[in-house]
């Protein structure tokens, strides 16, 4: 069988120079196949800074000793032979070394059909038995496997998509290091999984879901059945980082919500606010910094699936990286304890929403439920008992000087102001003196179900008017007054008014997940998904769903926090 042109229109070059040129990996094991090489792996002896002086080549990974570059319409990857030393962050190595050795350099390969050299004459090098893996339709691994999946745990992933679309058998010792090492995954960038995982069910869907379910993939990676048409949710409100739990693991923890749930639960992005009741913390604005440590702590711990965003842009970027977003707000205005200063450094955190009150008046206004001081003095030991209020009639008072200039300042620095939880009157307030879109980032409508927490018609047409959205609040006591049934159908109620009385652009979610008793049919994060279809049995369109869940909240955080 002939070799490809283009292998041996490269090879003339190299030679000419005075180099040598092999196919290796994915050209060699395709060609020996006969299948067509459509992505041309090489190795060489000549190093990039040798290479530089007859090929043409912009690459990052030249240090590596990797170029790439495109040749009559192929794309080619070539790299320098070399040596490497041990790896340090489960996929890169310490230290790499420049050989002449065809042997050395196999060494370092993964599997051993992924080993085979072959050069212009059609000579093949097989120091691993790949040639026996070929015609037996096995893969093993080069080396000790168990070894060689702890340097690169993507080599789990890429095991299994050979096996599937190459219909072949994983030897046993490879099948048992990838069962044991299955945890690994987690060190591993999710967008890297989801690449390998992506191929796999474009090649075969049904048998690829079937091969990771065997495995148990999802244990250890979020699998989205949806993955050609993410729903892609922005929540605007959750409690999760306050919860004891998450200090101990964001991932797999037990909450309503927690990144491996979220990822199952086809999100983008989620607000996550740092909440403090006033009259219990006597020192808020130094609580609410380790709260933020706490956050810090648990997107670094996971920064395979999710990164911190600040701007609209970098939201997006992750996006087309398949990473979630995590965005980070503040539930409580007096958490800044009436300074300016302190807003400035909360926005230095990366804190882009603040909810300007929460049950409490404080510097910046009143709110439209004041527990007033009467939590003082019940026993702080039954959780339920401080939770009752100390009802204060706010509806006439508003924002204070001080919050006029808090929302003035917002605007100023970029940060979306949030009047969840505002009295009537500082929501009127905030629309006058704001420049920019505001966000009610978890309530309902008050029309449909009564209650204070709730927006009235007129503030809802106000939002619209003013190019912000409501968040839609599952909490059971906002919502209605079934408890005992599901309440999603009542959710598409509020959502059905507020399309109604402000048009679709002004609808968004605001889950408040983890702090509250969920409502019957939306338990955790995941759930959401039955949210959408319940909208979809309601008529709702794909284009208006997609608002709802996502473009309507873009739309606002990329007029406030576009820098």
């Amino acid at each position: 069988m002939a070799l490809p042109e283009v292998y041996l229109e490269l090879e003339k070059i190299f030679f000419e120079h005075g180099y040598k040129l092999f196919m290796v990996g994915g050209a060699s094991r395709d060609y020996l196949m006969g299948l067509e090489v459509y992505d041309f792996d090489l190795a060489t002896d000549a190093t990039p800074e040798e290479m530089k002086e007859f090929i043409n080549f912009e690459n990052p990974f030249v240090s590596l000793g990797s170029i790439s570059f495109k040749y009559k319409g192929k794309k080619i990857d070539i790299t320098t032979m070399r040596v490497e030393g041990e790896y340090k962050d489960y996929r890169h190595p310490e230290s790499i070394k420049f050989v002449k050795s065809l042997r050395m350099d196999a060494k370092r390969r993964d599997f051993a059909l992924n080993a085979i050299y072959i050069d212009k004459n059609g000579k093949k090098y097989d120091f691993y038995h790949g040639l026996d893996d070929l015609d037996n339709h096995l893969i093993s691994m080069v080396g000790k496997a168990d070894e060689r999946l702890k340097e690169d745990p993507l080599r789990i992933l890429r095991a299994l998509r050979f096996s599937l679309i190459y219909d072949y058998s994983l030897t046993p010792s490879l099948r048992e290091a990838v069962d044991k090492n299955m945890k690994l995954l987690k060190k591993i960038s999710y967008q890297k999984a989801m690449t390998e995982i992506k191929k796999m069910r474009d090649f075969d869907e049904d048998k690829a879901n079937w091969l990771l379910k065997i495995h148990k993939v999802d244990h250890y990676i979020p699998l989205d059945n949806n993955y050609k048409n993410r729903l892609d949710v922005i929540d605007m409100h959750c409690d999760t980082i306050t919860k004891k739990e998450f200090k101990k693991d964001g991932y797999f923890n037990d909450l309503h919500l927690n990144f491996f749930k979220m990822a199952k639960g086809e999100y983008l992005a989620q607000c996550f606010a740092i909440f403090l009741p006033l009259k219990v913390e006597k020192h808020p604005f130094e609580k609410a910094k380790s709260y933020y440590e706490i956050f810090k702590k648990q997107i670094a711990e996971n920064n395979s699936i999710i990164s911190q965003v600040t701007s609209y842009q970098e939201l997006i970027n992750n996006k087309s990286k398949q990473m979630m977003s995590a965005i980070l707000t503040l539930e409580e205005g007096g958490i800044i304890e009436g300074s300016l200063e302190k807003l400035e450094e909360v926005y230095s955190w990366g804190v882009r929403m603040m909810t300007l009150t929460w049950n409490y008046e404080n510097e910046i206004g009143y709110p439209n439920i004041n527990y007033g001081d009467g939590l003082e003095k019940v026993d702080r030991k039954n959780k339920n008992e401080w939770l009752k209020p100390h009802l204060v009639n706010t509806e006439e008072k508003g924002l204070k000087p001080f919050g006029i200039q808090v929302v003035k300042k917002m605007n100023e620095l970029g940060m979306i102001i949030d009047v969840s939880h505002g009295s009537d009157a500082l929501f009127y307030d905030v629309i006058k003196y704001s420049s920019k879109p505001i966000v009610a980032s978890h309530s309902n409508s008050r029309s449909v179900y009564n209650h204070k927490r709730n927006l009235t018609d007129d503030m809802i047409r106000a939002l619209a008017k003013n190019g912000g959205v409501i968040g839609i609040n599952y909490c059971p006591e906002f919502v209605s007054k079934k408890r005992k049934t599901s309440q999603i159908p009542d959710l598409v109620k509020h959502i059905n008014h507020i399309r109604e009385v402000g048009g679709i652009d002004v609808i968004a979610l605001g889950s408040d997940f983890d702090g509250i008793d969920t409502p019957v049919g939306m338990s955790d994060c995941t759930k959401t998904l039955e949210l959408k279809e319940a909208l979809i049995e309601a008529g709702y369109s794909p284009k208006d769903i997609k608002k709802i869940f996502h473009d309507n909240f873009l739309r606002v955080f990329k007029a406030n926090c576009s820098k």
